[in-house]
C-alpha cells in the first residue's frame, strides 16, 4: 500500500504499468517553464509596457509572484483532495486564458489585476505537479521530474528570458502575452492526457487548516526558509544581471547551467538529499557574498545562485516529502509558496519598486544563508549520528 498523498493514510497504489517517464518528466518541464516564465519572461516587455502604462507596469512583475506564491496556497494544497491531476489542468487552462485576456487590458488598473489573477491560478500548477510526480514517478527517478520542475522554476528566466527578448521585438508585448498563453492552453491539454496519477481524496481534515500543522513541523519550516532565501538571491541576481550590459549573456548563462545539471541529474542523485542542499546553500552564500562585495562582476554572482538553486529546490523537495507532518501536498504547497515569497520581496528592490539598498538586501541574504547553512550542517551532522546510532 502507498502512503496516502492528502491525509497520510493508505490507499490503494496507483497501477503500475509501464509508463513513459521521460515524456513526463519534459511535460513538467515544458510548463513549469511557460508557468514561471510569466514572472521572468515579463522583464523583456517591461520596457513597452511602461511606455504604453507607465511606471506602474513595473509593478505588474511582483503582484505576478505574490499571486503565484499565495496560489500555491489557496490552489496548491488542494491536490490531495481535488486530485492533482485536475489541479494541474485547471491551473494551466485558466493561466492560458488569463494570459490571453490581459493582452487586451485597456489601462493599467486592468493589467495590474490580471497579472495578480493570471499568478494565483498558476500557482495551483508546480504544487500539483510535485505531487503528481510522487504518485507517477518511481522513487529511483525521482529526481529527474524534481529537476525537470527546477528546471522550469529557474530555467524559465533563460528561456523565457530571451523568448520574451524575441517576442517584444518582433511582434510587441501584446502578441507576445497571447503567445504564452495559447501555449499554457496546449499544456494544459496534454497534461490532461496524463494516466498514472491518483485520483483526489477527501480527507478529516480541510487541507487549509493543515496548513499552520505542516508549517509547524522543523522539516518543511527550514526548507521553507531555505527556500525563501535562495529564490530572494536567485532573482536578486538574475534582476542585477538584466539591467547590466550583460543582459542577453546572463539568460544563456542561467539555461546552460541548469540544463548542464539536468543532464547530470543521476549522477548527483547518488549523493544524500540533505548533502545536496548543504552544498546547494554554500553555493548561493557565495552568490549573495558577490553581490554584496563585488556587484560588478553580476555574472559570476548569477552563476553561483543558479547553481545553488538548482541543487537546493529538488534536494528539498525530497526532504519535504518525507517530513510532511499529516499532508504531502500541503507541505509541498508550503514549500512552494516559501520560494516566491522571496522572489516577490527581493523582486520589489531589484525593480526598484521600494527604497531599499540593495546592498542591505544583500547583506540580509548573507546573513539569512549563513545561518541556514549553519543549521544545515547541524542538522546534517544529528542525522548522522542517529544513523550510526541505529546500526
Amino acid at each position: 500500500m502507498n502512503a496516502d498523498l492528502s491525509i497520510g493514510r493508505t490507499v490503494a497504489p496507483v497501477p503500475t504499468s509501464v509508463r513513459p517517464v521521460a515524456g513526463f518528466c519534459v511535460l513538467l518541464a515544458v510548463a513549469a517553464t511557460l508557468a514561471t516564465g510569466q514572472l521572468f519572461g515579463y522583464l523583456a516587455f517591461l520596457p513597452q509596457l511602461k511606455e504604453r502604462f507607465g511606471d506602474e507596469a513595473g509593478l505588474g512583475m511582483p503582484l505576478f509572484a505574490g499571486g503565484y506564491a499565495l496560489g500555491m496556497i489557496v490552489l496548491g494544497s488542494l491536490a490531495g483532495r481535488l486530485g492533482a491531476r485536475q489541479v494541474l489542468v485547471a491551473s494551466l487552462a485558466l493561466g492560458g486564458l488569463l494570459s490571453i485576456v490581459t493582452a487586451c487590458a485597456p489601462d493599467i488598473s486592468l493589467l495590474l489585476g490580471l497579472r495578480f489573477a493570471e499568478g494565483l491560478v498558476l500557482g495551483g500548477f508546480p504544487p500539483a505537479a510535485f505531487v503528481a510526480s510522487v504518485q507517477r514517478v518511481p522513487k529511483e527517478k525521482i529526481l529527474f521530474a524534481n529537476s525537470a520542475m527546477a528546471f522550469g522554476l529557474l530555467g524559465s528566466a533563460g528561456v523565457a528570458g530571451l523568448a520574451s527578448h524575441g517576442l517584444a521585438s518582433t511582434v510587441g508585448w501584446r502578441t507576445g502575452v497571447v503567445v504564452y498563453g495559447a501555449l499554457l492552453l496546449g499544456a494544459a491539454g496534454i497534461g490532461f492526457l496524463q494516466s498514472g496519477i491518483a485520483a483526489g481524496q477527501r480527507g478529516p481534515v480541510h487541507p487549509y487548516r493543515l496548513v499552520a500543522i505542516e508549517l509547524t513541523g522543523s522539516e518543511v519550516a527550514f526548507s521553507a526558509g531555505c527556500g525563501a532565501l535562495t529564490m530572494a538571491t536567485f532573482v536578486t541576481a538574475n534582476g542585477l544581471a538584466q539591467q547590466s550590459p550583460h543582459s542577453i549573456a546572463s539568460l544563456v548563462v542561467v539555461l546552460t547551467i541548469v540544463l548542464t545539471l539536468l543532464a547530470l541529474a543521476k549522477h548527483i542523485v547518488r549523493r544524500p538529499a540533505d548533502l545536496r542542499r548543504t552544498l546547494g546553500l554554500v553555493l548561493t552564500l557565495s552568490g549573495a557574498v558577490v553581490v554584496l562585495f563585488a556587484d560588478s562582476h553580476v555574472l559570476a554572482a548569477l552563476s553561483l545562485a543558479t547553481i545553488g538553486a538548482t541543487l537546493t529546490v529538488p534536494a528539498s523537495i525530497q526532504q519535504v516529502v518525507v517530513g510532511a507532518r499529516r499532508a504531502v501536498p500541503v507541505a509541498v504547497a508550503v514549500f512552494t509558496c516559501s520560494l516566491f515569497v522571496g522572489g516577490a520581496l527581493a523582486g520589489l528592490v531589484v525593480t526598484g519598486l521600494v527604497d531599499f539598498e540593495i546592498s542591505t538586501l544583500a547583506l540580509l541574504l548573507v546573513f539569512g544563508l549563513a545561518c541556514a547553512e549553519i543549521a544545515a550542517l547541524i542538522r546534517r551532522s544529528r542525522t548522522e549520528r542517529a544513523t550510526r546510532g541505529t546500526i
